[in-house]
């Protein structure tokens, strides 16, 4: 597995769990984290279709994370330290988790929806372009 990124799917219970998805005929919760301290809450949609991408950077510091809401997304990523490269896909009700130093562009499979997290605020100076995907 590529060691700057982990991807988890949220279990799909209706037990009492801390991360989950509960799949109802009335419709979907997702619990996507209970305990942690987050700072940054966003939301991105991804249209399929040629040149168009989210991302396209890495950050020096940030651990960001992504929970897939719906869609299919292809990540695109590179070890900045080593330079190793990998291409992943994300689908609904995955949790990602892109660690510093992994340059990262998403691109939709599928029109896609995700939410976006992490426990600092904003910082334009820990965005460090990237384009050698």
């Amino acid at each position: 597995m590529f060691p700057k990124i982990e991807i988890e799917s949220l279990p799909v219970t209706d037990s009492f769990v801390r991360r989950k998805r509960v799949i109802q005929p009335r419709g979907e919760l997702a619990l996507i984290e209970d305990g942690g301290n987050f700072r940054h809450l966003g939301y991105f949609s991804l249209k399929s279709g040629p040149g168009l991408f989210r991302g396209g950077h890495y950050h020096r510091k940030k651990t960001e994370h992504f929970y897939v809401v719906g869609g299919e997304l292809l990540l695109r990523l590179v070890d900045v330290d080593t330079g190793e490269k990998a291409v992943l896909r994300a689908e609904p009700g995955q949790v990602i988790r892109l660690h510093p130093g992994c340059a990262h562009r998403f691109e939709a499979v599928r029109d896609a929806q995700v939410i976006e997290y992490y426990d600092g605020v904003y910082d334009r100076e820990d965005d460090v372009a990237w384009q050698d995907f």
